[in-house]
């Protein structure tokens, strides 16, 4: 079964890494000094070359005239370092240590140095919790996280209404190959658990592995292919090796085979009728496929075992050896789609051959653009993820249609300004976080989040990091980061203070049924004028607040109050959107162009989201299937999961909504663009989004909850309220939000634009570090591990630690050098 070889195939490549060439015990990674070929290996330097057809040596094809240059994107950028007398100066090296090792090179120790976090969503947050992690670094490091607002954890931020009800900016889902989220996760509840109905991480996230698929049929309807993901026996957050890319490829071949056994493949005679005699190999790498017992899973099994038999490493295969996979998958594919059907469900028989035929492609386009060339992931970024498939041989029509091929589009929200009709994701990018995502994920495929996320994890982190000696200074909105007159370092940081605080520190967070929780709204009782503002609805997040700030500004000067500032605000901060507003990094932008061609070409997408209160079961509203959490649905709300597990963690009175639902998707808008002056933004937006979603609910969510249609109108009345209201006035108990506050939306991974991201130390200012999902980093897209990964990489570029950041390289390293860890 696969879901048993996954497992076995990630215990045999760790031991393969660890014990190195000819069973020799290698580190699993080098030390600070290695070669970055090396250091990237473990110490063992990768080979540069191939095997012909005749199994003979092919020499490493050289770079093409303006191709990409592997060794330059490797080269190590510029770090942080201390000299004697306590000046910074440039050095070369990403992973060198700038702090903990002066001691033990003769340095004299000095004060600890002043750390300001600008932006306390999860990458400055994970900065924090790296740059403190031990004694030793906490006597090194004075952290200040300075927080627009009055909570913390950016997107993955929640809170608690009137109601106690949670309430997110979106659907938060968290997959298997989160290691890091996941380690930092499991570290929190070890030293500190929450407690109550989360004594252990394994309470805070469970596996998810039901994950339909949506599909839209020929007669312009919508239902759900059903997905089951596969468990294995590996624990997200382990800290173990990757697997290589032939294992991956074997364990999804492995999973096609399966699918397709369980539903419907034509018979031996009718699959050589239709694709010809099945391919033949001299080798004895996999069972004889023969024309009596050829079918299309056992042409994948065949295929699997052929690469297993060769080994784990892709880089070692000869074009005839790799040649004859693709022509097992190949013609596994031409008998499946080929053939007439003869099962019970066309929709299988649909899925499936669109799976095969992009399997084929992906499979394909890696041999052919990364293993024989020998050329990172993020090579292909030139090219749009479907243009790339087409390249390798993909239907056409299955590239533009197939809901196989929106799963990546939609899961991550890559549509430039939120409209689907204009789809963009960078090739190498986008291969690279399916492959982890399918191919490395641990435990569960997917896992979800029980209660609110930032219950589950911006409090335990939060009040882990207060016991660490990190101070927090919240109702901070940065406005301006000044640079010394020469230019090299960062020299002033202004912010406004957007209230100021009655008595002592602002305590944001408050206690539901033995659980820390943040409020949706401030806490109003500790602020001045909290009345006032209360009436007002004054919204500190809101980049079209126009409540007036305390004066004076709050002003930050090098060597008083900082010496070392982690820009970890999102990346929407920093755009001139318009030609009203001054960008808080306009310094930044004028003297650095590789930090404006940054913040100039990363684009950032709106999303939307709504969450539902029924009085039904999900059952009752007609989704009989089980608990799901689905994706590639009806535009806009195309992504939807049932999240009734969190109402366990909200103190309803009777009568209880029975189930709760949370519906996502990206916004098409160009509203946040608009000046900071223009204050309507947030109430039009508002409406737009209510308008849509019950235009939708009417229109498209009959696939979900049929029982909840009525004559082909949606049934509001199954809304949980807390207020009597009929029809569609029920839906205003709901809750829905547009994410078009510049620091809200989320980070596009176009084609063309990864050239242009920054690693965490590539900021061009000395004394300046970057931290976030759009930073460069393993995943190079918008998700939580990105910024946690980007958060750790903004330590690492000031202490040297963490040296190990899992994946984090992942779509910078040669095929030649595996995976990584």
């Amino acid at each position: 079964m696969p879901s048993a070889r996954a497992g076995a195939r990630r215990t045999s490549c760790a031991r393969r890494a660890a014990e190195g060439p000819g069973g020799r015990a290698v580190s699993a990674r080098a030390g600070l000094g290695a070669a970055p070929a090396d250091a990237a290996r473990g110490g063992v330097k990768p080979s540069r070359a191939r095997r012909s057809a005749g199994g003979q040596r092919r020499a490493r094809a050289p770079l093409r005239a303006g191709g990409f240059d592997a060794e330059r994107a490797r080269r190590p950028a510029l770090g942080l370092r201390f000299d004697v007398d306590g000046r910074r100066r440039c050095e070369r090296g990403r992973n060198r240590c700038c702090g903990l090792g002066q001691r033990g090179r003769g340095r004299r120790s000095m004060a600890k140095k002043k750390i300001a976090i600008l932006g306390g969503g999860m990458a400055g947050l994970s900065a924090a919790y790296q740059l403190t992690k031990t004694q030793a670094l906490r006597d090194l490091h004075d952290v200040t996280v300075y927080q627009l607002g009055w909570r913390l954890g950016g997107k993955a931020a929640s809170g608690r209404d009137k109601l106690n009800r949670n309430l997110e900016h979106g659907l938060h889902v968290w997959f298997g190959c989160y290691e890091n989220t996941f380690q930092m996760l499991q570290e929190l509840y070890a030293a500190n658990p929450p407690g109550g109905k989360l004594p252990n991480w394994q309470a805070a996230v469970k596996p998810q592995t039901y994950t339909p698929l949506g599909v839209l049929l020929e007669d312009g309807t919508w239902t759900y292919w059903p997905l089951t993901w596969p468990l294995n026996d590996a624990t997200p957050g382990d800290g173990t090796l990757l697997p290589t890319w032939s294992d991956m490829i074997e364990v999804v071949a492995g999973w096609i085979a399966e699918a397709i056994e369980r539903h419907w493949q034509p018979a031996p005679a009718e699959a050589v009728a239709t694709a010809g005699l099945p391919p033949q190999q001299a080798g004895l790498t996999h069972a004889p496929l023969l024309p009596t017992n050829a079918t299309p899973s056992r042409a994948l099994r065949a295929a699997q075992q052929h690469l297993d038999a060769l080994g784990s490493d892709l880089s070692s295969l000869s074009d005839q050896q790799m040649g004859h996979f693709h022509d097992l998958v190949g013609w596994a594919r031409d008998a499946l789609v080929g053939a007439p059907f003869a099962g019970t469900s066309p929709i299988d028989h649909q899925i499936l051959s669109e799976v095969l035929d992009i399997f084929a492609a992906t499979t394909r386009g890696i041999w052919e653009d990364l293993v024989i060339p020998d050329k990172p992931l993020e090579s292909l970024d030139g090219t749009d993820f479907r243009a790339w498939l087409i390249l390798h041989g993909a239907d056409p029509d299955i590239v533009k249609n197939s809901s196989v091929v929106r799963i990546v589009y939609d899961t991550l929200f890559q549509y430039l300004d939120g409209d689907v009709t204009r789809p963009s994701y960078a090739a190498g990018s986008g291969l690279g976080v399916i492959m982890r995502l399918v191919g490395t994920y641990k435990g569960s495929m997917m896992w979800d989040i029980q209660a609110g996320m930032g219950e589950v994890l911006v409090a335990p982190l939060y009040q882990h990091l207060l016991a660490a000696g990190v101070s927090f200074k919240f109702f901070r909105k940065v406005t301006s980061i000044e640079l010394s007159a020469d230019g090299s370092l960062v020299q002033t940081i202004r912010m406004d203070r957007q209230a100021e605080i009655l008595t002592g520190d602002y305590k944001p967070t408050f206690g539901v049924d033995g659980l820390t929780v943040w409020p949706s709204e401030p806490l109003w009782e500790q602020l001045v004028d909290g009345e006032k503002m209360q009436a007002k609805k004054v919204n500190f997040e809101s980049y079209w607040c126009d409540w007036p700030p305390v004066n004076p500004q709050q002003v930050l000067q090098l060597g008083t109050d900082f010496d070392i500032a982690i820009l970890a605000i999102s990346l929407g901060a920093y755009k001139p959107l318009n030609d009203t507003d001054v960008s808080m990094c306009a310094q930044l932008i004028a003297k650095s162009k590789r930090f404006a061609d940054y913040v100039g070409n990363v684009g950032v997408v709106p999303t939307q989201s709504v969450q539902l209160w029924c009085d039904p079961s999900s059952a009752g509203l007609g989704w009989t299937t089980g608990k799901a959490a689905t994706v590639s649905g009806p535009e806009y709300l195309n992504i939807w999961a049932d999240m009734t597990q969190v109402l366990a963690f909200e103190p309803w009175p009777d009568p209880q909504p029975q189930s709760l639902h949370y519906l996502t998707g990206t916004y098409k808008t160009t509203l946040y663009r608009q000046p900071s002056s223009n204050t309507g933004v947030p109430a039009q937006a508002s409406d737009e989004i209510r308008t849509q979603a019950i235009a939708w609910l009417n229109s498209s969510s009959y696939p979900l909850w049929p029982i909840a249609d009525v004559n082909g109108v949606f049934n509001f009345d199954v809304l949980h309220v807390t207020e009597p209201a009929t029809g569609a006035a029920r839906f205003d108990q709901q809750f829905w939000r547009a994410n078009i506050d510049p620091t809200e939306c989320c980070t596009l991974s176009t084609a063309g634009t990864t050239q242009y991201r920054l690693h965490p130390d590539q900021t061009g200012f000395a004394n300046l570090i970057l931290a976030g999902e759009g930073s460069r980093h393993g995943f190079n897209t918008t998700a939580i591990e990105g910024a946690v990964m980007s958060g750790a990489a903004a330590s690492r570029a000031i202490c040297g630690q963490p040296v190990n950041i899992v994946g984090y390289d992942f779509l910078q390293r040669l095929p030649s050098q595996g995976p990584g860890t």
